[in-house]
């Protein structure tokens, strides 16, 4: 080791290469100013004219679900409306309200947050975690304290402007399953 250490020493000063600064200080190469002529490709955008960025989504879904939904003994199965506000934030869709209406005139109202799986995917593939709130037109207001009523669903979907979303809940009258497709307005 001893040897070695010295050796590699002596190598690498004697087969070093010596380095130097620029032997001068100006350039050959010809520089031109730009031109006050408009670019060809930039001449047809007018900033004034260009699309604003859509700030929210207004979705409307049909859907087919199955479940308990007010009382332990009723499996109701059929249809759905849904009609989904979507708030963009940074271009993303994370909080969305919702408006349910099954074929039994069941009013259903819900607050989803979505995580999205794979960011900057074309599919935008995301798992939804939703409390949902269904009302019978006969129970009035009073339905809301109802613990019965309440619901918590978590699904999977996929879709930017046309959606699929897989779902399945529960509450205390038992669970519910359900499948719905839709299509996204951007304004």
């Amino acid at each position: 080791m001893r040897v070695f250490l010295p050796l590699l020493f002596l190598t690498l000063v004697v087969s070093s290469h010596s380095a130097m600064s620029a032997p001068q200080t100006s350039t050959t190469v010809e520089t031109s100013p730009f031109s006050a002529k408009e670019d060809p490709e930039l001449a047809h955008l007018d900033p004034e004219n260009r699309n604003s960025r859509p700030t929210s989504i207004f979705n409307f879904s049909l859907g087919f679900a199955g479940g308990n939904f007010l009382e332990r003994d009723e499996y109701q199965q059929g249809v759905f409306l849904t009609l989904r506000y979507i708030p963009l934030e940074d271009d993303v869709q994370v909080w969305d309200y919702q408006l349910e209406v099954n074929k039994d005139n069941l009013v259903g109202v819900a607050v989803g947050r979505r995580w999205y799986c794979c960011p900057g995917d074309s599919f935008q593939p995301y798992v939804r975690a939703s409390a949902n709130l269904f009302l019978k037109g006969s129970g009035e207001l009073g339905g809301i304290a109802e613990l019965r009523r309440w619901r918590l669903r978590g699904a999977v979907g996929i879709g930017e402007v046309f959606i699929s979303e897989f779902g399945v809940g529960y509450a205390i009258t038992g669970p519910d399953l359900y499948a719905q497709f839709g299509y996204n307005f951007l304004f």
